[in-house]
């Protein structure tokens, strides 16, 4: 594939140009499409640079080449019955994507045979402030109830200041079963952690707590993909990560990016390869 304008900065402050850009779409490709496949994506891309401000892909363009699979997904609008939006299943539909600019992706927690079923829940754990202490102590808090109820657990940081924690789910239940599950879990969480951990939807209202939120829960919401870059200095990547090295004090939620990412995964497999193998039915609310 030829680079269209191969040195133009995308991480200005970095030196991170979209020839970079491309191959770290290359060479996480085996890792990172197993999580993709088969799902709707929202695309971010930033045609000038994360320094200028960049625009959500919902609707596949029609430009985009034949090879990026297309999938209709049916919208809960009056004015719109279904959108086309992009899925990736091969390496040169994300090197074609970082040829058009686009730096992260955001997955659906449902698969296109199945969209309005679930496969994942969602818990993002966004800090107020940049005391990730208090998100580790929250996400730790959460698997242990997670760990009570049976739950697979599953920890990724996000590449900004939180992490997301996800359990893998069997697609049987809609969305409107599993929200409300989620919603009690996030309850319980904030009833174990008052003084960390919030559910207000307001932020002047948060103060310096952790905001558990769980509205990603829902059609057609996304959750940031694992191994996408953000749009962030640095080009940090939101990177799956054991529980064992989250209770590490080393690690952050941008411990990991384009710079080292390809070296931690040299030195230890992905840890959520087995993340299908896991899935659970849904719980009794």
């Amino acid at each position: 594939m030829q680079i269209s304008h191969p040195d133009k900065l995308i991480f200005p402050d970095s030196g991170i140009n979209k020839r970079d850009l491309v191959d770290y779409f290359r060479k996480i490709a085996p890792i990172m499409l197993p999580h993709l496949r088969g799902r709707p994506l929202t695309l971010r891309s930033f045609p000038e640079g994360i320094g200028a401000e960049g625009f959500f892909l919902k609707h596949a363009p029609e430009h985009f080449p034949s090879h990026v699979e297309r999938l209709e997904v049916p919208m809960r609008s009056k004015d719109q019955k279904t959108m086309l939006m992009v899925t990736a299943d091969k390496a040169n539909d994300l090197t074609y994507f970082a040829n058009q600019n686009v730096v992260e992706l955001h997955l659906a927690l449902s698969l296109g045979e199945a969209l309005d079923r679930p496969d994942q829940m969602v818990f993002d754990l966004d800090p107020s402030d940049n005391d990730f202490e208090k998100v580790r102590e929250l996400a730790l808090g959460l698997k242990s109830l997670l760990d009570q109820r049976d739950l697979p657990s599953f920890v990724k940081t996000t590449g900004s200041r939180g992490v997301h924690v996800h359990v893998p789910l069997r697609p049987e239940e809609t969305f409107e079963r599993v929200k409300p599950v989620v919603q009690q879990l996030a309850e319980e969480l904030l009833a174990r952690c008052p003084d960390i951990a919030t559910m207000e939807h307001r932020k002047e209202k948060r103060g310096n707590r952790v905001f558990i939120d769980y509205l990603r829960n829902d059609y057609g919401m996304t959750a940031i993909a694992p191994y996408s870059l953000r749009a962030v200095d640095g080009a940090p990547v939101a990177t799956p990560i054991s529980w064992s090295e989250l209770k590490d004090k080393k690690t952050g939620p941008q411990s990991w990016g384009l710079a080292n990412v390809f070296r931690r995964l040299g030195a230890k497999k992905d840890p959520w390869q087995n993340f299908k193998r896991h899935r659970v039915s849904l719980p009794h609310a």
